[in-house]
């Protein structure tokens, strides 16, 4: 018995030693090393294309832009200018007579802080469109510039857009107490 009891050790021994000493090691899997290669030339694409992003240089493709400075033409017949505005030849002679006011829309060409820039608008409207119908208030600290005495707000619109199409981008309706005149 004491023979079996030796034999049994000496297995149970020499099993303990193959597992500890054969023990196989962890193979590493083709995905897993291509991940790690793919992982590693990821990183130097990146360190060498932020090394080319830095080294870049985009001035030589820029293109300048340069625009026309705004000029405006006088013309003797404004007539075809305000085509549909009920523009008469002799309007700027002639003053109307304010018969009363009520509630509708006027076009704001500019406000502005700069008096000269008011007046100079103001002049240039006048030569093309008349005397009548330009107004030029100061309410603080802004002077504006006030076109037409409208009843509706797509007559003004009309206006606004023509006022655009001539240079002045910055024109808007604006509800306002308006002249009536005798006809």
């Amino acid at each position: 018995m004491k023979i079996n009891m030796l034999i049994l050790l000496v297995l149970y021994s020499v099993i303990i030693l193959l597992f500890t000493f054969c023990s196989a090691q962890p193979t590493i899997r083709y995905e897993d090393q291509n991940k790690k290669k793919e992982s590693t030339d990821a990183t130097s694409i990146n360190k060498k294309s932020v090394k080319f992003e830095e080294d870049f240089d985009i001035t030589p493709f820029r293109t300048e832009i340069t625009l026309p400075e705004k000029k405006i033409e006088f013309k003797n017949s404004s007539s075809e200018i305000w085509y549909q505005y009920d523009l008469k030849e002799n309007s700027g002679l002639k003053t109307k007579k304010i018969s009363g006011t009520m509630n509708g829309f006027r076009v704001q060409v500019i406000a502005t802080d700069d008096l000269d820039e008011a007046n100079k608008i103001q002049e240039e409207l006048k030569a093309i469109k008349g005397n009548n119908e330009i107004y030029s208030v100061f309410e603080p600290p802004f002077y504006k510039i006030l076109i037409g005495d409208f009843k509706n707000s797509d007559e003004a619109n009309s206006l606004r857009f023509k006022l655009n199409q001539l240079g002045y981008s910055d024109s808007k309706v604006i509800k306002s107490t308006i002249n009536l005149f005798e006809q």
